[in-house]
């Protein structure tokens, strides 16, 4: 089936990506198995681990191992290894393909449960009236309603403006050369040496290598223009970037990189790379909104406000599924006052 979307990351371009940088498949714990509906299909993976989803349920797991059941396999939908807010359901017989899928996860008694991350409003009131447990996280989204830099830095509280200036400034007077690049006008060696960035990132917070070389060097040739990334270069030495993937309704900011050797030299550098340029690039495209990326509470005094992200969950055996709906509730109601602390610490003079 074709793939029928406007969203840069379901109209089947990625999905192809990460099939062909062989990131997908039994060994990788990610099996394909895709939901088809008359004129919609569901991506979905069987799945022995829960390593790149970013909507966390290890606890879940060990629930289970405690009590001498197996929660793997399971089913999710969702992009793997990007959190992001995706259709799910790509095409236009939502309910249709939603039924199914719950036809098939019923029928085959070996899957635990299935879940579906990072969900929209349409997905959710399918998911609701079926049963499936809401859980609720959270993330950091810029709004954009200004025409350029300068204008968003006019609605800001003068210390937070002045603070904005400040990095911005430093980075200006290091003397660094920054330039964009749209996935046309990057060649294979250019990627070699943004995956290396892109790995000294992994290294420092002591997490996982979900993307290979493979996919770094084959990204530019499927994802095409939507494809952006800024470049620093000190002299002719490329020692920082940061990755985007740019559609008409969304910016997703999605990896960065910084040379270590730099990193202390440059501490300003990673809010103008990952952030600044990032709306700069909303304001000239007018693009509305701009995810970049999971967690950061730093990102709320540079503008980016804490939204509620959805996920649904369903487990096929009756006594974890009302354990964990009971957790679910405590959860929830903690992440909205979460949200609610949050919302009161913004940057905004109103």
């Amino acid at each position: 089936m074709e793939f029928k979307s406007e969203h840069p990351f379901c109209d089947g371009r990625f999905h192809r990506l990460l099939e062909a940088a062989g990131l997908l498949g039994r060994e990788s714990g990610w099996e394909p198995f895709f939901i088809e509906g008359e004129s919609s299909v569901l991506p979905g993976y069987i799945k022995n681990h829960s390593y790149g989803e970013y909507i966390f349920d290890w606890a879940w797991a060990e629930f289970y191992e405690r009590h001498g059941a197996a929660y793997y396999p399971k089913i999710i939908h969702a992009l793997p290894f990007t959190p992001i807010n995706a259709p799910k359901v790509i095409g236009t017989d939502i309910e249709e393909t939603l039924e199914k899928s719950k036809k098939f996860y019923l029928e085959n008694k070996m899957i635990s449960s299935q879940h579906f991350l990072f969900t929209n409003n349409t997905e959710n009131k399918w998911l609701q009236g079926n049963d499936y447990l809401l859980k609720e996280t959270l993330q950091y989204h810029f709004f954009n309603k200004y025409e350029n830099f300068e204008d968003f830095l006019s609605f800001l509280k003068m210390r937070k403006r002045k603070n904005i200036k400040k990095e911005r400034k430093a980075v200006k007077d290091a003397g660094l050369e920054i330039k964009w690049r749209k996935g046309s006008d990057i060649d294979e060696d250019l990627m070699k040496r943004i995956f290396n960035l892109y790995l000294s990132t992994i290294g420092k917070k002591q997490s996982y290598a979900y993307l290979n070389q493979n996919f770094f060097e084959l990204l530019p040739h499927f994802m095409e223009d939507s494809l952006r990334i800024a470049l620093a270069y000190k002299g002719e030495e490329l020692i920082a970037m940061s990755l985007f993937i740019a559609g008409e309704e969304s910016l997703y900011g999605r990896y960065w990189g910084i040379d270590p050797f730099y990193e202390k030299e440059f501490p300003f550098l990673h809010f103008e790379l990952c952030y600044y340029l990032g709306m700069e690039l909303c304001f000239e495209e007018k693009i509305p909104l701009f995810e970049a990326g999971a967690q950061g509470e730093h990102k709320l005094v540079r503008g980016f406000e804490p939204v509620v992200i959805t996920s649904y969950h369903h487990l096929r055996e009756k006594h974890f599924y009302q354990a964990i709906k009971e957790h679910l509730k405590d959860h929830n109601a903690h992440n909205r006052e979460v949200i609610s602390q949050f919302s009161q610490h913004l940057p905004y003079k109103n």
